[in-house]
């Protein structure tokens, strides 16, 4: 239980040192770089982080689906083996379907081949260090999981980092990145941290991948729920949107960051006390720690939104082209607020082992809220951008606690969100002053 909790720690502790460090590189691109050099970067970035979520898609889930079936070291080795050759097939398409996107919808960027290399290599090196991190994970190798998991993430920020000291610009970071990134996964590679055989025979492949289908969908409304974003408000509005966006969402990072922060230390008392305890009594505790999770995020978002004209004017550059976000950014963040219901009842379903319901919430409320949004981004201009973030976040949390309260004595905290988002909305007052 000891190592339990220290690992839990570990895994807790670097996921939210690693995103703030991202968060803080980001800002200073932000700074840095120009408008139009800004929204480059978020199409590319978009782009690798799409890699990252196709590359991937699906294949743990089908591994833990065949784990059973597979029970002695030699058949795990061998399912390990396959799952990285069915990364190859679900990369090598990823890469093809993301670079046709790039070159399609995004044109006259002055984007170069060079650079869209190195976001590819980028990205396909962030996929493979995910995949890795899950699979040795699913061996309890917690040590080469947080290697893969936050060492080379990191190592890749520092790349990016350093070369854009050097060198003010996005191919500069991206560079920088693949060079980090490549160099980390030699030292794993050598050190034999994580499994690089493939299987011989490549029919193999064929079980994982037919599990992986259903997962497609899903990671598709995925994406289109953050960065994917920028592919589709470049359809509609110019580069300056697209670079707002990419601001806004990056600076929005800081509420996730909480949520799952708060979310990583509760999930595992609640997933003990279900079992346990009265379904009331457990929901009286899990009624209390959303409460608090909501006024906790509306506080900082609040926080945030108040000094946000006020850090932008000390730190200055690039950054003066945001200053007149804080209406965006209050309704960004005021979604963030809405999704505390969702977590609520999330826990619910993995607890019960409902994953296939959770799917088909995700589906279904992700179709409708992304054509709403996308009305909303005809009808009212730029505004709805934001205006259909939270739309679809609220539709989401409503798909998900009417389910919910089918199966489950579920009493959602409504005054902690409501409270969240007044305290959200005083900041916005704040800043305005």
């Amino acid at each position: 239980m000891n190592e339990i909790v220290v690992y839990s720690g570990l895994y807790a502790g670097s996921a939210g040192l690693l995103k703030l460090v991202g968060f803080c590189l980001l800002l200073w691109l932000a700074r840095t770089l120009s408008v139009e050099d800004y929204a480059n970067f978020g199409l590319l970035y978009a782009l690798q982080t799409g890699l990252v979520t196709f590359g991937i898609v699906g294949i743990l889930e089908a591994v833990i689906g065949l784990l059973k079936t597979n029970q002695s070291e030699e058949e795990q080795t061998k399912l390990f083996a396959t799952a990285n050759n069915a990364f190859i097939i679900t990369l090598v398409s990823s890469v093809v379907i993301m670079t046709l996107l790039f070159l399609l919808s995004v044109s006259n960027t002055g984007v170069s081949i060079s650079t869209l290399a190195y976001v590819l290599i980028s990205g396909a090196l962030l996929a493979f260090s995910a995949l890795q991190t899950q699979i040795v994970r699913l061996e309890e190798r917690h040590l080469s999981s947080l290697c893969f998991s936050f060492i080379m993430p990191l190592a890749g920020l520092a790349g990016g980092f350093v070369a854009f000291v050097f060198d003010r610009s996005v191919h500069a970071f991206f560079w920088g990145t693949s060079i980090g990134l490549s160099l980390i996964i030699a030292t794993f590679w050598a050190s034999k941290i994580g499994y690089y055989d493939l299987a011989d025979r490549w029919f193999e492949v064929r079980p994982i991948l037919m599990r992986v289908t259903p997962f497609i969908a899903v990671a598709i409304l995925g994406w289109l729920s953050g960065y994917g974003n920028n592919y589709i408000i470049k359809l509609f509005f110019d580069t300056k949107q697209v670079a707002m966006f990419t601001f806004a969402l990056s600076l929005s990072s800081i509420l996730q960051l909480i949520a799952t922060a708060l979310n990583q230390v509760w999930s595992p008392r609640f997933f003990r006390l279900i079992h346990q305890l009265p379904n009331d009594e457990v929901e009286k505790k899990n009624r209390q720690f959303f409460r608090f999770q909501s006024l906790a995020i509306g506080i900082v978002g609040g926080v945030v939104i108040g000094i946000f004209p006020f850090t932008i004017n000390v730190l200055k550059g690039n950054l003066a082209a945001y200053q007149s976000m804080s209406l965006e950014l209050l309704l960004l963040f005021s979604a963030y607020v809405i999704m505390c219901p969702w977590w609520h009842c999330y826990n619910y379903f993995l607890a019960y082992d409902s994953g296939p319901t959770i799917m088909r919430i995700v589906l279904i409320t992700s179709v409708i809220g992304i054509i709403v949004w996308l009305g909303l981004m005809w009808l009212f201009g730029s505004i709805g951008i934001y205006i259909g973030f939270v739309t679809q976040m609220l539709i989401r949390t409503i798909g998900i606690t009417m389910t919910a309260k089918k199966r489950w004595p579920v009493k959602l905290s409504w005054e902690g969100v409501s409270g969240g988002l007044l305290l959200t909305f005083i900041g916005f007052i704040f800043a305005g002053v």
